[in-house]
């Protein structure tokens, strides 16, 4: 008695990623490679010895140095500082370029859009030559306004493309119905579309945030004397010897991040169960 085999059936166990040699390996080592770091970064955080990766004990010295040390301090505060203003100022100009460029044409919806995006294809270190260039040119210095400038332009694309692909799923059923209810321009935008666009603002914030937060290339480049973003700072620490106080900055953005997006997180959770 023979049996035969769905053709459907065969071609989803064919499919499954089971059934390819080495996958689970290939898998859990993608896994271990990527948080094990992570895992003994925080732990020797905690380190009572001088050196980063030399276990001598438990203590929290290095976290009271680091929140009593002024230049870590300073240099923390300029790179939330430029992370804040760079997320709202590029927000603003994906939030404006996405509804506008909907009104397009079709070619000129996608001549403006890979203009925009353009930075995501350009090499990082050519964006920072040539805005070094820039502002050498107009005549600005170095510092936190070059630093703002480039970060904003650097973060536009990441933050334009949730806030696009949240504005393409809406469809137009919603703007539709609002024209057809008497609402204009204006209302329908702060009523309607705005509030609708919430989930993608807010994961292109989230996203520029810590772009800005985490670049360095630029920032090495554009930072002065008394605007050292954080990441130029730790680099240069390493250089002169590495310590657990990096491990400890380390651990503190780390738990920033999870901080930031678990209350992204809980917060439409939250809202759903109040209504």
């Amino acid at each position: 008695m023979t049996t035969t085999i769905d053709p459907a059936r065969r071609s989803r166990r064919a499919m499954n990623p089971k059934s390819f040699p080495g996958v689970g390996f290939i898998a859990v080592f993608s896994l271990v490679f990527l948080y094990l770091p992570m895992a003994i970064t925080v732990i020797y955080a905690f380190n009572a010895g001088d050196q980063a990766l030399i276990w001598e004990g438990f203590s929290l010295q290095w976290f009271v140095y680091v929140m009593t040390n002024h230049a870590i301090i300073d240099s923390a505060v300029v790179s939330l500082k430029l992370a804040t203003a760079a997320t709202v100022i590029s927000v603003l100009i994906a939030v404006g370029f996405v509804l506008s460029v909907e009104e397009l044409r079709r070619r000129g919806s996608a001549i403006a859009t890979a203009l925009l995006t353009a930075p995501l294809l350009v090499p990082e270190v050519v964006m920072a030559v040539a805005t070094l260039a820039f502002i050498r040119i107009i005549g600005l210095q170095p510092g936190f306004t070059a630093l703002l400038l480039a970060h904003a332009t650097f973060c536009i694309p990441f933050a334009m493309m949730p806030i696009r692909s949240r504005l393409q799923g809406l469809g137009t059923e919603v703007f539709e119905a609002g024209a057809d209810l008497g609402a204009t321009s204006l209302p329908m935008l702060r009523r309607i579309t705005l509030p609708l666009l919430v989930p993608g603002i807010v994961s292109g914030a989230l996203l520029s945030f810590v772009i800005s937060m985490d670049d360095y290339i630029i920032s090495a480049f554009l930072s002065s004397a008394g605007s050292t973003p954080l990441p130029v700072y730790l680099f240069g620490l390493i250089r002169r010897g590495a310590n657990p106080a990096i491990n400890v900055v380390a651990l503190l953005l780390l738990a920033l991040a999870i901080a930031v997006t678990t209350v992204t997180y809980l917060a439409p959770t939250r809202k759903k169960r109040t209504r």
